[in-house]
């Protein structure tokens, strides 16, 4: 069955999302599965060693376009996420973090192979005024940005 985690990461608060790995996964009992959206997603791996020996076909797409064949799981990941992180230094950004959810790989993998020891930022307690924050912090100009004459301004 075929699969792909998507390598994002964020530069500071920007995401990049170029890098997507494409493998096929010979036997499904090493991972958890979870149904998205009709497509199903690995969300856990249950037996690492089942996993890395079953994991085949291994490909590493930049914005579509195949940059790399692998013939180990281990390697197509730390390679995806080093050149992902280089993109985002390439940035300039302060705070390079994996991103996290559906299509990107579980969080034990993130940990295993990111090429640098990051933290998520803790959850607001208070995600209102969180918000609110936010949108005081966020100049007029962007606010508005992209609105048309006939719909109501905010």
């Amino acid at each position: 069955m075929e699969f792909f985690f998507f390598l994002d990461v964020y530069a500071d608060r920007q995401l990049i999302d170029y890098y997507i790995l494409s493998f096929k996964l010979g036997n499904l009992k090493s991972v958890e599965l979870k149904e998205w959206s009709g497509k199903n997603y690995i969300v856990g791996i249950k037996d690492w060693e089942r996993f890395r020996r079953t994991t085949y076909d291994i490909v590493l797409y930049e914005l579509g376009d195949e940059i790399e064949r692998f013939r180990d799981i281990e390697t197509a990941l730390r390679e995806g996420y080093r050149i992902a992180y280089r993109e985002a230094a390439r940035r300039g950004a302060k705070k390079v973090v994996p991103a996290i959810g559906y299509g990107n790989p579980p969080v034990e993998l993130v940990e295993r192979f990111f090429p640098v020891p990051f933290e998520f930022e803790k959850f607001p307690d208070d995600i209102d005024s969180f918000l609110e924050e936010i949108v005081r912090s966020t100049p007029r100009e962007l606010s508005t940005r992209g609105i048309d004459d006939d719909e109501v301004s905010v």
